[in-house]
Formats: C-alpha cells, structure tokens, sequence
C-alpha cells in the first residue's frame, strides 16, 4: 500500500503528459488529413476545430459533381479518448483543392493556434496561414 502511495502522483503525471502529447499528435494528422481531402476531392475541406465539444473533425464534399453537403471524414473526441480540453483561436480552418488554406466565408485564413491542456500539462499546434503545421 505505501509502495502505491508513492507510485499514484508520478503515474498521474505521466499519464497526463502522454495524454496531452498524444492528443497533438492527433490534431497535426486531423491538419494533414484535411489538406489531404481537399487534393483528393478537389474541393475545399473543413477543418472544424470545436472548443466546446473538445472535438476535431474532417469534412469535404465527397459527391462526384460537387455541391453536396460536407460529410464528415474523420473526428478526434479529444476529451473522450484523452480527457483533454481543446481550445483555438479560429473554429474552423478551410483547404482549397491545393491542400493550402484559404480565405473563404466562413474561414478567414489566418491559421491558428491551437491549445491543448489536461490538468498542468498544455501544448499548441500551430497552423500557419497557409495551412501547414509549424514545429
């Protein structure tokens, strides 16, 4: 009982740095997987970068003509599978059939920063304004 009385803290933080480091790893490829989508398609992707929900999702008209509705592609539930809070200074980054971010309404082009925390441990992921992830 002692021995896991002593171990308990340094689990706890190391399971909260992995947690925090896995979760960027998770929002660089959901970055790559939009740029990708958007090449393949040829048409803009959607990079929605849901603070509130703590979500990252993928989406892209996948229609053969063009001018359906998104569908979504792929999602990361930071907080379900990590327990990770997610935070960004832009809600939804787009992708023109390039791969290169693109300022069109509702996107500004800006890029963003985006934050992750669980517990003492945060990390960003920057995304440049033209839609690459800067180490």
């Amino acid at each position: 009982m002692v021995l896991l009385g002593i171990a308990a803290p340094r689990l706890t933080y190391v399971s909260g740095r992995v947690a925090v480091g896995d979760a960027r790893s998770r929002v660089t490829s959901s970055v790559a997987a939009a740029r990708a989508a958007a090449v393949r398609f040829g048409r803009v992707s959607y990079l929605i970068l849901d603070a509130a929900g703590d979500r990252v999702l993928v989406q892209v008209d996948t229609s053969a003509l063009g001018g359906a509705l998104p569908v979504t592609l792929g999602m990361v539930d930071l907080w379900e599978e990590l327990s990770v809070n997610l935070g960004s200074t832009q809600p939804l980054l787009c992708f023109d059939p390039r791969g290169l971010a693109v300022a069109i309404s509702p996107c500004t082009g800006e890029g963003a920063v985006v934050r992750l925390q669980r517990g003492e441990f945060t990390d960003s992921v920057v995304v440049s304004a033209i839609g690459r992830v800067v180490p």
